[in-house]
């Protein structure tokens, strides 16, 4: 199996500097990249995920005593924190969906799934899905999606053309989805680095999977004084993810390190890498 490379590997070993016995919390594990690296050097690894099948990747692949699975959201740290009697040395945010999520069918998640619009992390516990909000949501709450969570210019003749296109027939994959933002674009031969959709699949996602409240409460779950001396480090890729993080720190945490950007290097390896920022910040 191809797994998903794992974006400033070295950095967040670097930020840790994990050693044998160490305890550390991965809060959103993935295919287990970080998680993997901190065993091989001894550590051990708390791995949480919400989405089931990501935790049994990272499972199999670590295929380590070291590494135990939680099959949790991050927003429940405290729960996992309260089960360690240990110090606690690390803990990591790494915001970014796995590529196998990406490029899944019947997820919801790619451009190219003609198959699902669902795009929860857990259907087993969530009820909301990208496919409710595409085919149901008021053109008002579509609009206010796009723009607070994509930052989208064209929200509204966007949000215009889903509702023409549902109308027609129910909007139930993300192939379909993809063409009609992408159709949009071309009909107006507006051109882009990046697919058009990314923006707006990004801001489903965060919306059906309450993202960014999650990430506001789990930020103050860090203050927990039982994480004095923890260091945190998140891994962000959206800037409004990353404002919440950076002024989070920037009011308890004046003094933590600057950001951390993707070298050239890694971005040309690793194009998901390309919008990802990482902060840090120690618990005293």
């Amino acid at each position: 199996m191809k797994y998903h490379t794992p974006v400033l590997l070295q950095e967040v070993i670097d930020t840790f500097d994990p050693q044998a016995n160490d305890i550390f919390i991965d809060c959103t594990v993935g295919n287990g990249g970080h998680s993997l690296e901190l065993t091989q050097h001894g550590s051990v690894v708390y791995g949480l995920d919400q989405d089931p099948t990501n935790l049994q990747i990272a499972t199999d692949r670590i295929n380590s005593p070291l590494f135990i699975p939680i099959n949790k959201n991050f927003n429940q740290l405290n729960e996992v924190i309260s089960q360690i009697d240990k110090p606690i040395k690390g803990i990591l945010f790494d915001l970014g969906l796995s590529s196998n999520q990406l490029l899944s069918q019947n997820r919801g998640f790619s451009f190219n799934d003609n198959q699902s619009l669902d795009m929860r992390l857990d259907p087993d516990t969530q009820e909301l899905t990208a496919e409710e909000i595409i085919n149901t949501y008021h053109y008002e709450e579509l609009c206010e999606i796009f723009t607070l969570y994509a930052q989208e210019t064209y929200s509204k003749p966007l949000s215009i053309r889903i509702i023409k296109e549902r109308q027609k027939k129910p909007i139930k994959d993300g192939e379909r989805l993809a063409n009609i933002i992408r159709d949009y674009y071309q009909s107006k031969h507006i051109r882009t680095t990046i697919d058009p959709s990314t923006k707006i699949f990004m801001a489903l996602r965060i919306v059906v999977n309450n993202e960014i409240e999650n990430l506001k409460n789990t930020l103050k779950l860090t203050l927990n004084p039982k994480l004095s001396g923890t260091t945190i480090a998140i891994i962000s890729f959206h800037s409004g993810e990353d404002r919440i993080v950076k002024q989070f720190i920037k009011a308890n945490f004046p003094n933590a390190p600057k950001a951390i950007l993707p070298t050239t290097l890694e971005i040309r390896n690793n194009p998901l890498s390309r919008s990802a920022v990482l902060r840090s910040y120690r618990i005293s």
